[in-house]
């Protein structure tokens, strides 16, 4: 569904991505793990056009989508949550999820499914994004990329700062979105435990190349863990 291929992005002199490539497929969680500054949200924000790459190829479905806008990706199908949630705290949850509407098929409604998933959603609609707890705002940013029906799920450290209760039910939505869905998600992760139990396939990025990639099953740990610690 999405390949990135041979991807180069450099801010002036600086090269944060070099060669880089990544798949995502239907039905799998694909987990891009690394420390700080490597270039993981550099990775996201190329592929959804928020940053445009020098070199190399993303592809969508067939088609290379390396010159479109950031809108025209977001009907075409892919959804992000972005690292810091980034909803609009002055709006309303209801307000913040309709936001999303513009990316979705005309006519469309915010699904109800959205507050199968999270409930506290539903409860919380005429709450004003910025008086809801992290975790509370995390699951709204989750909840308003799936109002634009994506395909394609990026998830950039959805755990960070959130509580232990919030992260098993962020888990629990990741999970079924791929398994029982069929989505196509990637999560950015720092977390190596998190990213273990949910991914089918790793992704491991040292200095904005990828050093290890594979099934999960198949990767050393040890390994793993050697590029992920300090």
């Amino acid at each position: 569904m999405l390949s990135v291929e041979a991807l180069e992005l450099s801010y002036g002199a600086s090269l944060c991505l070099r060669g880089v490539d990544l798949t995502a497929t239907p039905g799998q969680i694909t987990c891009v793990l690394g420390r700080n500054g490597v270039g993981k949200s550099s990775l996201m924000r190329a592929i959804v056009g928020l940053e445009r790459a020098q070199k190399g190829r993303i592809t969508w479905e067939g088609r290379d989508i390396g010159s479109t806008a950031p809108a025209e990706r977001a009907r075409a199908g892919i959804g992000y949550v972005p690292q810091g949630r980034e909803i609009f705290p002055f709006l309303t949850v209801q307000e913040n999820l309709e936001t999303a509407l513009a990316a979705a098929p005309r006519g469309s409604v915010v699904p109800q499914e959205i507050f199968d998933l999270f409930p506290i959603l539903r409860d919380f609609l005429r709450r004003r994004g910025g008086d809801l707890s992290g975790g509370q705002q995390q699951q709204l940013a989750i909840g308003r990329a799936l109002t634009a029906q994506p395909r394609l799920l990026i998830l950039d450290e959805p755990t960070e700062g959130i509580q232990p209760n919030v992260i098993k039910d962020i888990a629990r939505v990741i999970a079924y979105l791929a398994r029982d869905r069929g989505m196509a998600v990637v999560l950015v992760e720092q977390y190596f435990e998190f990213a273990r139990d949910l991914g089918d396939t790793l992704a491991i990025m040292v200095r904005g190349e990828m050093a290890l990639a594979g099934p999960t099953q198949s990767l050393d740990e040890d390994e793993v863990r050697k590029h992920l610690t300090v």
